[in-house]
């Protein structure tokens, strides 16, 4: 099995087809375990939903494309709400006590904020969970029955207005915290400087 593609998010887009899709979607998956005192106490796997990964849905499922449910009209079809004022994730989570599955929650114990490769951190703007249907698990295959899904969107730039993802960046993280352990969810960009020797000049 190769290796998941770095993603793209500024510079010129991939040609995608259909078939593309769970190539495309590995790229933006990423998955972590948290582990305390020898036990599992979280699984958690999350998909950014970057432009790339809206364009090939749109190729993959015709057939649910505005039909999938509200997540899927929200947040891959409509993008309505200002969604492009926002980076937002898919973020499927077991824990071993389900009483800890609760990240929608204010009082939750668990604490998620998207962090920069400079250092530049957001907490999100909103964390919604949703229902889990046969449409959802066609999208995010890796769900597992005994997960719950959430949708979580952040803030493309932090108070002082510096942005989280910058076009240079070649990384960044969605963190989940609490007194039980930390996850790191790392994805791997190609930063848009290596991209410009394959654009040609106007």
């Amino acid at each position: 099995q190769t290796a998941p593609l770095k993603g793209v998010l500024h510079g010129p887009a991939r040609d995608l087809r259909p078939k593309d899709y769970p190539k495309v979607l590995a790229t933006w998956t990423k998955s972590a375990k948290i582990y305390h005192d020898l036990d599992t106490k979280m699984f958690i796997t999350g998909t950014f939903h970057s432009p790339e990964f809206r364009r090939v849905f749109a190729l993959a499922f015709p057939d649910i494309y505005g039909h999938g449910g509200n997540v899927t009209r929200r947040e891959l079809v409509d993008l309505t709400d200002d969604i492009e004022q926002y980076l937002n994730f898919f973020v499927a989570v077991y824990t071993a006590d389900r009483k800890w599955n609760d990240l929608s929650k204010p009082d939750s114990i668990w604490r998620l904020s998207l962090v920069g490769e400079k250092g530049v951190s957001v907490s999100p703007s909103e964390i919604v969970q949703v229902k889990i249907d046969a449409n959802l698990h066609a999208v995010y295959p890796y769900i597992d029955r005994f997960d719950k899904a959430y949708l979580v969107r952040f803030k493309l730039a932090d108070p002082m207005n510096r942005l989280v993802i910058e076009p240079t960046s070649d990384s960044f993280k969605l963190r989940i915290v609490s007194a039980l352990g930390r996850a790191d969810l790392q994805w791997k960009l190609l930063p848009a400087r290596k991209n410009r020797a394959q654009v040609p000049d106007d």
